[in-house]
């Protein structure tokens, strides 16, 4: 099926808790909320980053914070995952994060019988909308797809798909492994719209040669090109002219035109002959045309920016925006998509690209489908050309 909305969810929005200065080192305790023991080997990182790390046997870690705002996720097989928001701007403290374990009684009676034959039903679809139909999709595949859990319900006509542990993903097309706790893959098919959201953690892999470093590399500047990443980015630092991007909206106007030749043509009392043929032709296809009529025109960046501060700005418009990327000539093709903002609040933009709530974003077109897994890069990815530039002498 193919869907004509998404919502990409890769990040939860939660309160600011921490914050930290460019470049600082967060460092923290990671316990049992019950007995107070510290927890070895309990995963720490930047959600959709390459920056994590994992605690040692008592408990401790330390980890770099890059400039930004990112959500630490605190992770343990058996324990309930905690989610804080950092900011890279001010001077961290030691932390003291206390996991609550997953209660066994309660799981058992709260569980819900899912499909036996999920993947073999439903596994197709769950991998063109969750990881992408597109180029890169073929050489991404997902390690551990047996913890999936499929769940069909009849009467909404909706697929829920949850996973008993993180996600193991190898993509091969970027260079990247990818470890993946996916909260939430709800498909509706009576509104044919797909909504998931999780945790993503970077790993990048080692390349065999160095031809195979150079196509990641290329890959991943190809993915980036156009992506919803490199229009947040370009929005926030006020390029997205100068990074080949035009918006637009379609807006309904009057037909001044048909009005100023209802004006002049007035056939029950002009006398004939006063107007030649090829006007008149003219005159009846502009009546023929409606009014008001709907025009599409360039938005202004301005336009749709909000408040701005020196870590994010806000982005808010009525109705649709239509995103067109490679107006310039230096894509490949002109890749179009469009962005409807869902509630009445703006939307929050960060330099890194990061912006929240993604559940209020909806897109189509282009974005719809390339905004998958096959093409997802780390908030900490640097975008930089690897083709080789011409040298003039």
């Amino acid at each position: 099926m193919k869907q004509l909305f998404i919502f990409i969810a890769l990040f939860t929005s939660v309160a600011p808790l921490l914050a930290q200065s460019p470049g600082a080192i967060l460092s923290g305790t990671v316990v049992d909320s019950a007995s107070g023991k510290p927890l070895a080997a309990v995963s720490v990182y930047l959600n959709n980053t390459s920056k994590g790390t994992v605690t040692d046997a008592n408990g401790l870690f330390r980890l770099a914070i890059p400039a930004g705002v990112y959500e630490l996720v605190i992770s343990a097989i058996g324990y309930e995952s905690t989610v804080v928001e950092v900011d890279g701007n001010r001077p961290p403290s030691p932390i003291l994060f206390r996991l609550r374990q997953i209660s066994t009684e309660l799981a058992a009676v709260t569980v819900e019988p899912f499909e036996k034959h999920g993947w073999s039903r439903y596994g197709e679809f769950f991998r063109e909308n969750f990881i992408g139909a597109g180029g890169n999709a073929p050489y991404c595949r997902i390690v551990n797809k047996e913890v999936l859990r499929f769940y069909f319900y009849r009467r909404g006509n909706r697929l829920r798909v949850t996973a008993a542990e993180p996600l193991l993903i190898e993509n091969d097309a970027l260079g990247y492994e990818i470890t993946y706790q996916l909260k939430e893959f709800v498909a509706d098919f009576n509104t044919k719209s797909v909504v998931y959201n999780g945790y993503p953690f970077f790993k990048e892999k080692t390349p065999a040669k160095n031809e195979v470093e150079k196509n990641w590399l290329r890959k991943r500047w190809s993915a980036y090109r156009g992506s919803m990443m490199h229009f947040m980015r370009s929005l926030y630092a006020g390029h997205l002219i100068r990074e080949s991007f035009l918006i637009q909206q379609d807006v309904v106007v009057p037909n001044w035109e048909r009005r100023r030749v209802r004006d002049i043509y007035r056939p029950e009392y002009q006398k004939a002959g006063l107007f030649s043929m090829d006007t008149l032709h003219y005159f009846w296809d502009v009546l023929r045309q409606p009014d008001p009529i709907q025009r599409r025109i360039a938005v202004s960046p301005d336009s749709i920016v909000g408040h701005r501060s020196a870590q994010s700005l806000s982005l808010y418009f009525d109705g649709t925006l239509l995103v067109s990327f490679g107006v310039t000539g230096e894509a490949d093709s002109l890749r179009q998509s469009a962005m409807h903002i869902l509630g009445t609040l703006p939307v929050t933009v960060e330099s890194n690209g990061r912006y929240y709530s993604p559940r209020e974003v909806q897109v189509r077109g282009y974005w719809s489908a390339s905004e998958k897994i096959s093409n997802l890069l780390p908030l900490d990815y640097i975008a930089v050309d690897p083709t080789p530039r011409p040298v003039l002498h």
